[in-house]
């Protein structure tokens, strides 16, 4: 097993983790979910996993040497099940054929997109009577949008020297603009009302054929997956009177 497949089965076994010890804490989770906050507004997330692409030089993950992937993003909560989020991400893609065409590609990669964030579970636990006052440890999502890449390929023989900078020509102009459409989903865990973690996974459909700086198949576009963790920050609303009061519940007083 090579590094990158360590570090796949790390991330699945992060993800695995969490969703056994919600099922094994529920009555602690359940204190912890207590919250006066709406769930509704502004936060900030950013995130790391791992890439792979799907081209015309690897069109299966045995080809792919997996790549890394960063992002850094926001998410606008417009009510317990809807949600806007717009993201940058910088990936690198790598794969190496493995027929006779002696080719390795590399291709670094700047997606920028626009999603709708829908919940498959209402984001507050309980009955309506309780929806003010305690939300859900995990809820999964589903997510999808438009956006553009903006992508630097290059490919060499894969025999080539060590030290060598042999490559094959340039088939356009690099670097180069598509449009791409993200679709995925995964699963959001909260700790508090300002800290959640969301691992997902994301695949990437691209409107060019020359990721790989290839274009055996004209009818056949390249294409990315992306499995990564987000770290998700809620900034607290400076007033919690005035919070509470949009909530119509009453602010907590102190006992004399």
């Amino acid at each position: 097993m090579n590094r990158s497949s360590y570090f796949l089965l790390l991330l699945f076994s992060v993800t695995f983790l969490f969703c056994n010890t919600a099922q094994a804490q529920n009555s602690g989770f359940r204190r912890m979910g207590v919250s006066k906050i709406p769930e509704r507004g502004l936060v900030i997330q950013a995130g790391a996993g791992l890439a792979a692409v799907k081209s015309d030089i690897c069109g299966s993950y045995g080809c792919n040497e997996i790549g890394s992937a960063f992002s850094i993003g926001a998410l606008f909560k417009y009510n317990p099940f809807w949600s806007f989020n717009g993201e940058v991400e910088y990936l690198k893609l790598s794969a190496v054929s493995k027929d006779s065409k002696n080719i390795t590609i590399e291709s670094r990669v700047i997606d920028v997109s626009g999603m709708l964030v829908y919940n498959l579970m209402d984001s507050y636990a309980g009955s309506n009577n309780y929806r003010s006052l305690r939300k859900r440890f995990a809820v999964p999502f589903v997510k999808g949008g438009i956006g553009f890449v903006y992508y630097t390929p290059s490919s060499y023989p894969t025999n080539r020297p060590p030290n060598s900078d042999i490559t094959y020509d340039r088939l356009r102009s690099y670097p180069a603009i598509a449009g791409v459409i993200p679709i995925g989903g995964g699963i959001r865990f909260r700790f508090s009302d300002q800290i959640s973690i969301a691992p997902e996974v994301m695949y990437h459909l691209t409107t060019t054929d020359y990721l790989d700086n290839n274009n055996q198949s004209q009818n056949n576009k390249d294409h990315y997956g992306v499995v990564s963790v987000k770290l998700l920050y809620t900034p607290m609303p400076k007033n919690e009177v005035f919070t509470s009061k949009r909530q119509g519940i009453k602010p907590f007083k102190k006992k004399k």
